[in-house]
């Protein structure tokens, strides 16, 4: 089901409960066991109830280390990493509920205005035929054992997606683009509400828990979910599986101080606002900046400077330039944005590369920055910019 029919105010107001907090870990697994060797029965990581429960007779499922070949390119750099030996034969474990009873009830994991992250690392290594390959959430409440959704390379898509399995489901949704032939690391993100749950898929992030417009962003049904399955199958294609993580909140409440507003409105009648995200450590270097309220499909950048400043209708734009002094503009490879349907884009800054006129230098702790973002814009037909305030950030 197509974000697109969804009420966003219904939307905006199931989201809300969720607000604020920050992503805590649920449960880790790195396969940190010797290879080669069979993955029934192993009982490491971070926040299990079980050991690995292995389908079959236990020798579909392996641990294999970088000697095994093909090696797996992207695995992570603790312990080894799971792959499948016979295809259709999966792994189940349940992730810990303890201490998550803001996410946990009798129902299983998912309640109503809670947010949760499932990320893992995998590849179809032996691409041969139509096939699936995934993580998928089931719920065995009440006996049960029913697949809720699938997350990796649904069948016949051969595309990193997902699978609406509930009763209701629609026809999978792969991101175009991609192909499940090509190591990747994916991350999902599920909001759950009252009647759907949002579901957003990033293909190779560069961050752990994007803030970015999704490569997927939709609604699947209502569920609620126990244990995770690890499963690939169809005409001898196997998986490589890594560094599988389940956390739980949202990335970075709103840091820094906005300044010099409201701006100038802008040609949608609303006024364009800077939001920082993330942590004002320098060590962290997680801020996300985003400017929204803006026109759509409008291209734009961030600046920053260690200054503040106002200078009114600076070039003849429509707004005002909130900073002074040595003024950086981010427009590096893939920095110059566009904001899309959305109205909105986002920069998840490198603090140790700053731009600055004369170069990029690193934020230090101790120091303020100050930035804002600078946009096209029309006026009565009439091409111009605009600007939106400011924020100030004490690192």
């Amino acid at each position: 089901m197509s974000l697109k029919s969804f009420s966003l105010l219904a939307l905006g107001l199931a989201l809300a409960p969720a607000a604020a907090a920050q992503v805590q870990l649920v449960s880790f697994e790195s396969f940190d066991y010797p290879a080669p060797a069979l993955l029934r029965s192993q009982n490491g990581g971070t926040g299990w109830v079980n050991a690995w429960d292995v389908a079959g007779n236990g020798n579909e499922m392996v641990v294999f280390d970088l000697s095994v070949n093909p090696p797996f390119p992207i695995a992570d750099s603790i312990g080894n990493y799971a792959g499948q030996a016979v295809e259709f034969f999966g792994a189940e474990r349940y992730p810990s509920p303890q201490g998550h009873g803001d996410i946990h009830d009798t129902l299983g994991f998912g309640r109503d205005g809670s947010t949760m992250w499932i990320s893992f690392r995998t590849w179809n290594y032996q691409n041969f035929g139509t096939h699936f390959g995934s993580i998928s959430l089931f719920n065995d409440i009440g006996g049960t054992n029913v697949e809720e959704l699938l997350i990796g390379s649904p069948w016949g898509t051969f595309a990193w997606g997902i699978d609406d399995e509930g009763p209701n489901g629609t026809a999978p949704e792969p991101i175009a683009g991609t192909s499940d032939a090509t190591p990747a690391r994916l991350v999902t993100r599920i909001d759950f509400m009252a009647g759907a749950e949002r579901v957003r898929m990033w293909v190779n992030p560069p961050v752990n828990h994007p803030t970015t417009p999704a490569q997927l962003d939709t609604l699947v049904h209502d569920f609620r979910w126990t244990k995770i399955r690890m499963n690939s199958g169809g005409s001898g294609s196997h998986y490589f599986w890594d560094e599988i993580k389940i956390e739980k909140g949202v990335p970075g409440s709103q840091i820094g101080t906005n300044y010099c507003g409201p701006a100038n409105t802008n040609s949608t009648g609303m006024s364009s606002v800077i939001e920082a995200l993330g942590t004002a450590s320098v060590a962290a270097n997680d801020v996300v900046l985003v400017a929204r309220s803006l026109p759509n499909n409008a291209f734009g950048f961030f600046l920053t400077s260690r200054n503040q400043g106002f200078v009114q209708n600076p070039g003849g734009s429509s707004g005002n330039l909130c900073l002074s002094g040595a003024i950086g503009r981010y427009v590096g490879p893939g920095q110059i944005k566009n904001s899309g349907a959305a109205g909105l884009f986002t920069l998840t800054l490198n603090l140790p590369t700053t731009p600055t006129p004369s170069g990029p230098v690193a934020i230090q702790p101790g120091e303020s920055w100050h930035f804002q973002a600078w946009h096209r814009d029309s006026l009565g037909g009439v091409a111009t910019s605009n600007f939106t305030d400011g924020v100030r950030i004490q690192f």
